[in-house]
């Protein structure tokens, strides 16, 4: 509450002084704005018809290179192509609307082929250009730009000729109807008041708004910066005697620039009333302005109270927040769109080694690290690509967070990031937040977890072989008659040593598969006899529960599959077990075996205890055994499942269930193609990440 006071305390002098401060500038705003100058209006009505005029003569450079371009793109297809040539003109005529026609000429430059988007073209229409400017300056290798003609049509058209390197041919003439300059500069006018046109050389409009003048070739060159700008120098109507007036006979404003590709003029005009209409609103402004002044200062003197406290607050939930922050075992890393960084709590200190207040506001690069080595761990986690290792992102389900992993290299960490957008109340987005996991500690902690259980195994797995092969050696009665009761206590002996060797495998197979270890070997396998043969070996099994075993009659013809025969059976084994365990006395079990497209579809059906529908999600986790199970079937390791979907998953194929009102069925898919069959095992990470 101190800290809370005194910064009540002190916010009140600053918020008088801003308040004071803001009021003065307001003032200081409207009397500047009472008193503009002729001349900043004038600038920027300039500046603005400038742009506009600029923009014009860009549009109009746009058009012109454009289908100047297309002609070069033709004339590199005649140069080579085989084909043709009337076909490729012909095409190039079809493809560029304002094409009027399209010629060939020789090398002596004589019209060998020419065809007209309207006329007919004959022979005794074909003429020698020998001695026309075009000719000379397509020999000169260059690209020749004529005056605007008019048209038979009545209509400007201007001569644009490309060199032509196939033999026989010297360059590629068309002629472009300027009609099409008139959607131009109808769409970038600066109103429905202001005019934007384009004269050529001789002052003749060639692009106007209003067609009808450029059809009736109207000439400005009586206008001084029309004169100006053919002559390549930029001017407007604020030079003195420079001003002029339009048909109607109101004082027009303009601005003419060069277009130097044509040797044209490019201008835009609009009357000067319009042009300088903000002058007479100026004084209605500033006016409205002071009236809000006298308010603005009323609200600021009943909010102050108001403002002080709510200042006091946001401190009060500040502090509150850091708090927060500071006590989360995860990192938190806050930037904006430009990459600077705005929080950094201490525990992403810690886990990058950097501090907060030596990067606070400073735009993180993807070469921030080549300047400074402490900050790559922070330039991999913004830049994930630069990292060794990152992992695609994926959706959280339920959220509009992602989530991803990224391996640094200095310090090495592995670490699981959480991506989320900072929003203020209105949903816009204000910048985006990381929470950092280092995962380093729980990966090392996995790892040792794991060799635990395979160094366990492999301890155990010995002796229990040994006590095995003497219990057999017994039983067997290389060792002796033995009496009957002596007989039921070594088979219950046996079994129990059977079990505890399931379940040291069970255990090695687990741990074999999170190191990557488990080993395959691809062979060719016949899918139809496999499965027959494995669902036979449960037919004593099942007869002992009285359970009807069934395997569907095969219809379809099933080509040999690559597969790795042991693993597999291992996978159809732990399926068809836990079906005959856990189906009460007298009921079925189906095995089915189906083709689907490129892959082949075994399906397990029994109808014994289901799977709770809150534990559905957890069926091929490790160590999972249903709650209903539990009560029938207390003995079991709840790997099955977990080695079952890894061995599918590295056959290329997939594995579901189904579970309603007690009847389960389990559906794994196995690719029939070679190609389809994963060359390497996946990553355990990125099955973990595809299951967040």
């Amino acid at each position: 509450m101190k800290n809370i006071s005194e910064f009540s305390i002190a916010k009140r002098s600053q918020l008088l002084f801003l308040g004071v401060a803001a009021v003065l500038t307001i003032i200081s705003a409207n009397i500047a704005w009472l008193f503009p100058t002729r001349g900043e209006l004038e600038e920027q009505a300039y500046l603005l018809h400038r742009a506009i005029a600029d923009n014009a003569r860009n549009q109009l450079f746009l058009f012109l290179s454009s289908y100047e371009r297309s002609l070069s793109d033709g004339a590199d297809v005649l140069n080579q192509s085989s084909g043709k040539k009337e076909d490729i003109i012909s095409r190039l005529l079809k493809e560029n609307q304002p094409f009027e026609s399209l010629t060939l000429l020789n090398n002596s430059g004589l019209e060998t082929f020419k065809k007209h988007r309207f006329l007919l073209i004959s022979e005794s229409d074909l003429k020698s250009r020998s001695q026309e400017n075009l000719f000379k300056i397509i020999n000169e290798g260059s690209i020749y730009r004529g005056p605007v003609e008019i048209s038979g049509f009545s209509e400007p058209i201007i001569t644009i000729a490309v060199p032509v390197s196939a033999d026989n041919f010297s360059a590629l003439v068309a002629e472009i109807n300027l009609k099409f300059f008139l959607d131009v500069v109808r769409n970038v006018a600066v109103n429905k008041e202001s005019l934007v046109y384009a004269v050529d050389e001789g002052g003749y409009i060639v692009a106007h708004p209003d067609s009808s003048l450029v059809f009736g070739r109207t000439n400005l060159i009586n206008r001084k910066i029309i004169i100006e700008a053919l002559a390549g120098r930029e001017a407007d109507t604020r030079t003195e005697g420079f001003d002029y007036q339009n048909e109607g006979g109101e004082n027009m404003f303009g601005v003419a620039l060069p277009f130097e590709l044509m040797g044209w003029a490019v201008a835009v005009e609009e009357p000067r009333s319009v042009a300088f209409e903000a002058s007479a609103r100026i004084s209605t402004v500033a006016a409205i302005s002071f009236a809000l002044e006298i308010l603005l200062v009323i609200l600021l003197i009943w909010n102050y109270v108001n403002l002080i406290k709510t200042a006091s607050l946001f401190f009060q939930e500040k502090n509150q927040r850091e708090a927060i922050l500071n006590s989360l075992y995860d990192g938190v890393l806050e930037y904006d769109e430009n990459f600077k960084i705005k929080l950094l709590n201490p525990k992403a200190e810690e886990i990058l080694g950097v501090k907060f207040s030596d990067i606070a506001d400073t735009p993180i690069t993807p070469d921030i690290a080549e300047k400074n080595s402490k900050l790559r761990a922070l330039a991999e986690l913004m830049y994930p690509s630069l990292a060794p290792y990152a992992s695609s992102a994926k959706q959280l389900q339920g959220s509009s967070a992602k989530a991803m992993e990224i391996h640094t290299s200095k310090p090495e960490l592995k670490l699981l990031v959480t991506l989320t957008q900072v929003l203020d109340d209105r949903g816009n987005v204000r910048g985006f937040l990381k929470i950092i996991h280092d995962a380093s500690r729980e990966q090392l902690i996995s790892k040792l977890k794991s060799e635990f259980v395979s160094i366990a195994a492999h301890q155990l797995r010995t002796p229990l072989s040994a006590i095995k092969w003497t219990l057999k050696f017994m039983l067997d009665g290389d060792a002796g008659a033995l009496s009957a009761s002596q007989m039921e206590y070594l088979e219950k002996g046996y079994a129990i040593n059977e079990r505890m060797i399931h379940l040291v495998n069970d255990l090695l197979n687990a741990a074999r598969i999170e190191e990557g270890r488990f080993g395959y070997e691809f062979k060719e396998l016949d899918l139809v006899s496999f499965v027959k043969e494995t669902v036979t070996n449960y037919d004593s099994a099942a007869k002992s529960k009285s359970i009807d075993l069934r395997f569907e009659e095969i219809k379809d013809d099933f080509p040999m599959i690559f597969a790795d025969k042991e693993k597999l059976s291992l996978a159809l084994t732990n399926v068809i077990d836990n079906a005959i365990k856990y189906t009460l006395k007298g009921g079925k079990v189906n095995v089915t075996l189906l083709k689907k497209g490129d892959f082949a579809e075994v399906t397990v059906f029994d109808n014994g205890l289901g799977i709770p529908e809150e534990e559905k999600k957890k069926v091929f986790s490790k160590f999972f055994r249903a709650s209903n199970v539990l009560r029938m079937e207390t003995e079991g390791t709840g790997l099955g499942l977990f080695i079952t979907y890894n061995i599918i998953k590295r056959h290329g194929g997939d594995v579901t269930f189904d579970s309603k009102d007690g009847a389960t069925s389990f559906i794994f898919t196995i690719p029939l193609r070679k190609e389809n069959v994963p060359t390497e095992e996946s990553p355990t990470l990125k099955e973990f990440l595809e299951t967040i």
